[in-house]
């Protein structure tokens, strides 16, 4: 029967037929796992990873936004961070659940690895009105300017007998290599499509789980969602190569291409961090002795834009004593002060430089 976009789609189970060792994908492996193995190896010799990776996850964060037209900045985010909930602009609040639902995931794979349950906690953190649950009802994927359905799911009574099968796939076909098996489930997931909304940032997070649980990354900290962005109609094109033509190859490859060149671009941005992180430290313990603490270094990194309360409330002082501190830096050019409304911001603007590229 051939594909036709208005019915719901007869998704095959997991694992598609194809030659998971097809030549086509060696050179683009060796290279991908070389590349992500180095940057493992740089993050385990990091002081405090999750720390410095703070910034960068919400890097990571306003890209996948993007991809679902949640459009805003990092330097606006990091500003809303600092807000009350009800004061933050809709896109900033969208892009900080999923930085806390990248947070939330890694936080409990181990007790949960790659399950329902780690996969509607990841949803509930995105959205959190939808409590979790699988759809209930039909829904289709549609232009929003010409009308067209581009897509309809499997039937929603379907979607836990196929999320089951692709939890066996990725825990149990241990002869896939994982790269391949997290693209070949990346897709898997989109096509299910098991919740009303959420999808496309839950499977993108899912990603990142997957070469965590494979042991290809010991942290949240590839930026698959830029190389997404930057290529989005390929990706589209792809995806939809796959449930129209069963063409596997041409999707696995460019998902090879973005795990290779975006380990690289990771690598890079998180060794100008700690490279500023370090200059940073000697810098404060050579020149301001009396206010230097290991705890105000980090803080200005994990919040690169900071308000004398946040900081007070991080290295438990009193709000004017933080204030003072801030102050200094900023008549020392080592921060930038601004007003934001009400706010006092104190900005690490050559850390903003490094993740806004």
């Amino acid at each position: 029967m051939s594909f036709d976009a208005t019915y719901p789609h007869n998704l095959a189970e997991l694992p598609p037929k194809i030659d998971f060792k097809a030549p086509a994908f060696t050179d683009l492996l060796i290279k991908a796992r070389a590349e992500l193995a180095e940057l493992k190896g740089y993050c385990a010799s990091m002081p405090n990873p999750m720390l410095l990776l703070s910034p960068a996850i919400i890097k990571e964060s306003v890209e996948s936004s993007h991809i679902e037209n949640i459009n805003t900045t990092v330097v606006d985010v990091l500003h809303n961070q600092l807000f009350p909930e009800m004061e933050r602009h809709h896109a900033d609040k969208e892009v900080l659940r999923y930085r806390d639902a990248i947070l939330w995931s890694y936080d409990n794979l181990k007790d949960f690895s790659l399950s329902t349950r780690l996969i509607v906690g990841v949803q509930k953190k995105l959205i959190p009105s939808s409590h979790g649950n699988y759809r209930k009802l039909q829904n289709k994927i549609v232009n929003d300017k010409t009308g067209e359905v581009l897509y309809t799911p499997p039937l929603p009574m379907d979607v836990p007998r196929f999320i089951s099968n692709w939890e066996n796939f990725i825990h149990y076909h241990q002869d896939t290599d994982p790269l391949i098996k997290c693209a070949v489930g990346h897709y898997q997931f989109e096509a299910i499509h098991p919740f009303d909304d959420g999808n496309g940032r839950t499977g993108r997070i899912l990603m990142v789980l997957q070469l965590i649980h494979d042991k290809i990354l010991s942290l949240p900290v590839l930026y698959i969602s830029g190389y997404i962005n930057s290529n989005r109609s390929e990706y589209y094109k792809l995806l939809r190569e796959i449930t129209r033509n069963g063409n596997w190859n041409d999707f696995i490859l460019f998902m090879l291409k973005g795990f290779y060149s975006h380990a690289r671009e990771t690598k890079d941005v998180l060794f100008k961090i700690m490279h500023l992180f370090f200059e940073l430290k000697a810098n404060l313990k050579k020149n301001h002795k009396k206010i230097y603490s290991a705890d105000l270094v980090e803080a200005l990194f994990s919040y690169p834009v900071i308000t004398p309360v946040r900081l007070s409330e991080i290295i438990d002082t009193h709000y004017m004593t933080a204030s003072r501190y801030l102050g200094r830096l900023a008549k020392d050019s080592i921060l930038k002060e601004v007003r934001h409304g009400k706010y006092h911001l104190f900005i690490n603007e050559p850390l903003m430089r490094i993740i806004k590229k």
